[in-house]
């Protein structure tokens, strides 16, 4: 590919940068360039996930409600033992009961008979006889009843179905001996027996129908082929509910529960968690016997205070067919969204790849140079943002290269233009060069032209010939002032040799003028000091000789005393102002050496300067003349 063609991202490097570097080092190439597999490959996977998911999740479903089910078998088994277990214990309240009366130790038959009719009108329904038995030498008979059954009063109780009660062993009267299910004219009954309260062989019988409590049973309403049992510790049947759901005693009341040992392990079990805080258990898969000719399911519990266990059966295909339903409805529900997926998304992909696989001859069309392939599509969703922004990017590529060529001609303008521009600031700058030279050795009469071409050109020029003006007319001054200071030089040093003459004569002047007053002072003094000692003289000759008359005098002395003291204190100050006068004269004789000595300099530097300064070649009309100056001023105070 050529450093011009435009390139075009490669997806595996989208897909290395969105991965993290980790799939791109392990995914073949050969999948990596391929769309169509890869989403093939990622829909194979999610369709096994979901698969997998949807067989966890199945079986987890099928366990929990396998669980549930059992659950539910052992609950009921330990509820309709719980039933049947009410049914004993209100029985047993009710025999003793009625046993603690004290009319059945009574010797009248039909007193006794009007009475246990009338206890049993006040029983449940299912009381179906209750007799009066006595026991004596060891044999029980019956003394009276409310059956109706002559063969039985006063007949021996060993050989009927209640020699039961003969074994029966009460420790206390309040004792209840409860019997096994036994024929009897009315039917299957239990019997509950308890001794009288008021003798000591009399005992009360109580027979109740199974009828009633057969049919609380519910094995057949659970499940189809179901059917709830009472066996007691010999595996015989005590209460059989009817397969066929009708209601009653089934046919099985009294038989062996089942020949078959296996078929007597709920049995067992149910024994073992009398001693447990267990109250029901469940086997869940029990092999076809002679109980169920098909593998079945078997709740079990015992009734507390008999040895009987409530045994509570149901074919496994109708327990765990609501089970099997849901696995199965799960399977096929995870198969068809496996199939689900599998289909839109094979829709999906060949959609995608095929929309892919044309962007991508598009895009190599381009990549090839040719930027007028048609990139459309109907699709709205990223696929179709994919063309849109192709179609964008070919757009701003043909728009880009446009502006390029439209650039690359522009600048080939600009590039001849700039030549022609070079070219003239070459010359131009040459121009300058030589002015500049020209000026550096000290030709300031050149200037660099303007022709208007360039404002930057010409507006150096104009500047650098401006700063040449300037310069000239700082030359002609600096040259004009030089020679005004060589002159000034010689009359500055003229000058303050003539002052030096006369200061040197001003302090000769003033110091003859202070020799006088000193010798005037001391005359004056010595006057005065005469003139005082008169005066105390004659003073002294008035106070001896009263008679003469001197004040007028001595007033005129002492006049002149004082004259002649004010004379000589304003000889001190005319000394004091001749000292300052003297003073003055010698400071500006030390002043005017210090300007002797500038002008020297002066005069020394401003020769060398003007030799410099005449080396530029200028203008006569720059030239600068001096204004004012010391040899000005000087001429100006000789004219006065």
């Amino acid at each position: 590919m050529s450093s011009g063609d435009t390139q075009i991202p490669d997806s595996s490097e989208n897909d290395s940068n969105a991965s993290g570097g980790i799939l791109a080092t392990v995914v073949p190439d050969f999948i990596r360039r391929n769309f169509a597999l890869k989403f093939g490959i990622v829909l194979f996977v999610m369709a096994l996930s979901v698969g997998l998911i949807g067989l966890a999740a199945t079986e987890q479903v099928k366990d929990y409600t396998e669980q549930q089910v059992l659950s539910d078998y052992e609950n009921a088994a330990a509820q309709e033992a719980d039933i049947l277990s009410q049914w004993v214990d209100r029985n047993r309240l009710s025999t003793q009961f009625v046993s603690s009366d004290d009319v059945w130790a009574s010797s009248d038959t039909e007193d006794i008979n009007i009475e246990l009719n009338n206890r049993k009108a006040a029983l449940s329904a299912d009381a179906a006889d209750i007799h009066l038995v006595e026991r004596n030498a060891g044999q029980s008979q019956v003394v009276a009843s409310t059956s109706n059954s002559q063969v039985l009063t006063n007949s021996a109780l060993e050989s009927t179905s209640r020699a039961w009660l003969t074994g029966a062993n009460f420790e206390t009267a309040s004792d209840v001996a409860v019997s096994d299910v036994y024929q009897t004219n009315s039917g299957p009954v239990v019997g509950f027996a308890s001794p009288v309260d008021a003798s000591q062989n009399r005992y009360i019988l109580i027979e109740y129908s199974l009828d009633e409590i057969a049919n609380s049973l519910q094995g057949n309403n659970r499940a189809e082929g179901g059917f709830t049992q009472v066996v007691n510790g010999s595996a015989v049947v005590m209460i059989d509910e009817p397969r066929d759901g009708s209601r009653g005693l089934g046919e099985n009341m009294l038989q062996s529960y089942s020949s078959n040992s296996p078929a007597t392990e709920p049995i067992d079990a149910a024994d073992d968690l009398r001693s447990s805080e267990q109250q029901s258990g469940v086997t869940a898969d029990m092999p076809a016997t002679d109980v169920l000719n098909e593998r079945y399911t078997v709740g079990y519990a015992p009734i507390q205070g008999t040895d009987w266990v409530v045994l509570v059966h149901a074919p496994n295909s109708a327990v765990f067919g609501f089970v099997q339903n849901v696995q199965q409805y799960g399977l096929i529900g995870t198969a068809l969204m496996v199939l689900l997926i599998a289909g839109v998304g094979a829709i999906l992909g060949y959609n995608t790849a095929t929309s892919i696989d044309r962007l991508t001859r598009k895009t190599d069309q381009m990549r090839q140079g040719n930027l007028d392939v048609e990139i459309a599509t109907s699709r709205i969703d990223n696929i179709g943002r994919l063309y849109s922004g192709f179609a964008d990017m070919r757009d701003a590529l043909k728009q880009q290269i446009n502006e390029a060529e439209r650039a690359q001609k522009e600048a080939e303008v600009s590039r001849a233009e700039a030549l022609e521009v070079n070219k003239y600031l070459q010359k131009k700058a040459e121009e300058f060069s030589d002015v500049m030279e020209e000026t550096a050795a000290g030709n300031l009469t050149e200037r660099m032209a303007t022709d208007g071409e360039n404002e930057s050109m010409d507006r150096i020029a104009s500047e650098f010939n401006g700063m040449v003006d300037e310069l000239e007319k700082t030359i002609g001054q600096l040259n004009s002032f030089a020679d005004e200071v060589a002159e000034s030089g010689d009359v500055v040093l003229s000058s303050a040799e003539s002052v030096r003459d006369a200061s040197e004569q001003v302090a000769e002047s003033t110091q003859k003028i202070s020799d006088d007053a000193y010798d005037q002072k001391d005359r004056l003094a010595t006057i005065s000091e005469d003139l005082d000692t008169l005066v105390d003289t004659l003073e002294e000759l008035e106070a001896d000789n009263p008679d003469i008359d001197l004040g007028d005098s001595l007033e005129r002395f002492r006049t002149v005393a004082t004259t002649l003291q004010s004379a000589a204190e304003t000889s001190d100050q005319m000394m004091a102002e001749t000292q300052t006068v003297a003073g003055a004269a010698e400071e500006q004789a030390a002043e005017l050496n210090e300007v002797s000595s500038r002008a020297e300099q002066l005069k020394r530097y401003a020769k060398p300067l003007g030799d410099i300064l005449n080396r530029f070649e200028t203008e006569a009309e720059h030239e600068f003349v001096f204004s004012g100056g010391p040899s000005q001023s000087l001429g100006e105070e000789e004219e006065e």
